[in-house]
């Protein structure tokens, strides 16, 4: 049966439990009156299945005018955690009291029908229901419209109405703190300190990168030319907060548990949420510091933009990023010493050169491989572009690799040697 017939036939008059037992022992009694020539049994038997059918036609042409509103808490969850929204349930001064069951509609399950509220709305009154929210996805999470199913008096028959309106919950990825932003402004004063060693002459330490034509032979910094082997000039002196940069791909082919998310069909993958939530940290952990962060993707767009003064609508872009989404906002070249860390799962050998435009000039990397849960049948690192073989690839380019699954503890991944202003 097609949804959208099945929701109409839903909003149809129907008898309760209660009012199935009626009509039944209606029609039992009556058969019994019949056989038996009681006349008083038949007649309390039609009675009855007259009283529920009564009800049915109470309920289809009495249609209570609700009204509903909506608040949370918090505003803004957090993925994997829980929020409490309070609706409020008002009917008009005109109109007779009402019995209601309440359950809402969610994008990312289906209410079960145990889990309805039932209240009572007077006339002129309102009716406050509450529910809470378990185990939160990520993004900005449609709520509503509101099912209500409107009980006749005698609890006989319900209708079943919809309540349009609908409310947004932007819930964050989960940021986990484990304390090196703030307990040390290495991440943040490291980089600022080399800037301004370099702005006041220091030789040891300059900030170079390769030439590129058009440069001017001037700007030629011929000791690093020889410590690297080829043509380096100075690089143009950056002023404002240090910079960080943090690698996230975004397309569902590097992430192999990706699937069609239920209702949507849009792909997820469980990967990609534990990425996004470490992707997140490591931005806010430099924000801390006193550090900017950019999240980009393999191709070099920005995803997001972290400085210590923009959490909150840094967050809100990372709520928003999703698998295979287009993202068109070309990131400026990574700077000389600008931290890089990768947090990838699979990749192929293009794309591990890709990943090498990332760093800069003296950057060694860190790159993040999540290993994930897939089908048995076909293990993880079988293929080519395995996290296994991912991992091995960027060794051999000079990445210092942390290996971790999509089910380890963020906190101590954050905390591995060399992560975090290692």
């Amino acid at each position: 049966m097609r949804p959208a017939l099945r929701q109409a036939l839903q909003r149809w008059p129907r008898p309760t439990r209660r009012g199935i037992a009626a009509a039944v022992a209606g029609v039992v009694v009556a058969v019994t009156g019949y056989l038996l020539t009681s006349l008083p049994l038949v007649f309390a038997g039609v009675v009855l299945v007259a009283l529920v059918i009564a009800a049915l036609v109470g309920v289809a042409v009495r249609v209570p005018l609700i009204s509903v509103s909506r608040r949370f808490a918090p505003d803004r969850a957090v993925a994997g955690w829980s929020v409490v929204e309070s609706l409020v349930l008002t009917s008009p001064a005109s109109s007779s009291p009402v019995t209601v069951r309440v359950r809402e509609t969610v994008a990312w399950r289906v209410m079960s029908q145990d889990e309805a509220v039932i209240a009572t709305i007077g006339p002129g009154g309102s009716a406050r229901v509450v529910f809470d929210h378990e185990d939160l996805p990520r993004g900005r999470q449609r709520i509503g419209p509101a099912r209500i199913d409107v009980v006749e008096s005698f609890g006989l028959a319900r209708r079943r109405v919809v309540v349009d309106g609908r409310s947004e919950l932007v819930v964050f990825p989960e940021v986990i703190a484990v304390g090196q932003g703030r307990e040390s402004r290495s991440l943040g004063e490291g980089s600022r300190q080399r800037r301004e060693h370099s702005l006041a002459g220091g030789q040891d330490d300059p900030i170079t990168r390769e030439y590129r034509r058009g440069d001017p032979m001037r700007r030629v910094h011929w000791r690093a030319t020889a410590r690297q082997g080829e043509l380096m000039v100075r690089q143009e002196e950056q002023h404002g907060l240090p910079s960080a940069r943090v690698v996230l791909p975004v397309t569902s082919a590097n992430w192999r548990d990706a699937h069609p998310a239920d209702g949507s069909g849009l792909p997820v993958s469980n990967g990609f949420e534990w990425a996004v939530s470490v992707a997140a940290s490591i931005a806010v952990e430099y924000g801390l510091a006193g550090s900017q962060t950019r999240v980009t993707t393999l191709d070099g767009e920005t995803v997001a933009l972290h400085d210590p003064s923009t959490t909150p609508l840094f967050l809100e872009m990372m709520a928003d990023i999703g698998l295979d989404d287009v993202v068109d906002e070309r990131s400026p070249e990574p700077t000389p010493r600008e931290p890089v860390i990768a947090v990838v799962s699979s990749l192929t050998s293009a794309e591990v050169e890709r990943l090498s435009h990332s760093r800069g000039p003296g950057v060694a990397g860190v790159a993040i491989v999540v290993h994930l849960d897939t089908d048995p049948l076909t293990p993880d690192d079988s293929a080519a572009d395995s996290p296994r073989a991912a991992a091995a690839a960027l060794r051999d380019s000079g990445w210092h690799v942390v290996d971790a699954d999509a089910s380890a503890d963020r906190a101590r991944i954050l905390s591995s040697n060399g992560v975090l202003g290692g």
